[in-house]
């Protein structure tokens, strides 16, 4: 199955920051895989992101959940994409003040494996409507 994400520029508002993150995000991981990533790479994706107030919750690389700071997450964003290959299919997307929950169906791809999970995702923004705190909730599918 190919991703199947909408753009961003369907969408208005918050829901559109969120989708501009993950159309980063998946910009992040194909350009690693062609070489190391420089400031310039993580400038769209940081223009989003409250890099000193930024925290992930949520399982990542193994099965226990981790929490991050952006300096931590960038450094993982950059293993990962190394190492994997994501597609993603939108399932649904809602907004409320402050609040974005994005559920996916998310596919790895990882030395010839692919894994395949159920996410819910939940934005929270600032003020200034920049990404403050992620939890990433999975659930493997078979």
């Amino acid at each position: 199955m190919a991703n199947h994400m909408p753009r961003a520029s369907e969408f208005s508002g918050l829901s559109r920051t969120v989708l501009e993150y993950s159309e980063c995000f998946t910009a992040l991981v194909a350009k690693r895989k062609s070489g190391a990533l420089t400031d310039a790479d993580w400038a769209p994706i940081e223009a989003l992101v409250d890099v000193d107030g930024w925290e992930r919750q949520g399982v990542f690389a193994g099965p226990k959940a981790e929490t991050f700071g952006w300096p931590s997450y960038r450094s993982a964003i950059a293993q990962y994409a190394g190492a994997t290959s994501w597609e993603g299919t939108l399932r649904h997307i809602t907004e409320t003040p402050g609040r974005v929950i994005l559920e996916l169906e998310e596919r790895n791809t990882m030395n010839g494996a692919t894994d395949v999970s159920n996410t819910v995702t939940i934005y929270e923004f600032n003020e200034a409507g920049k990404l403050r705190h992620l939890d990433v909730y999975v659930m493997p599918l078979g």
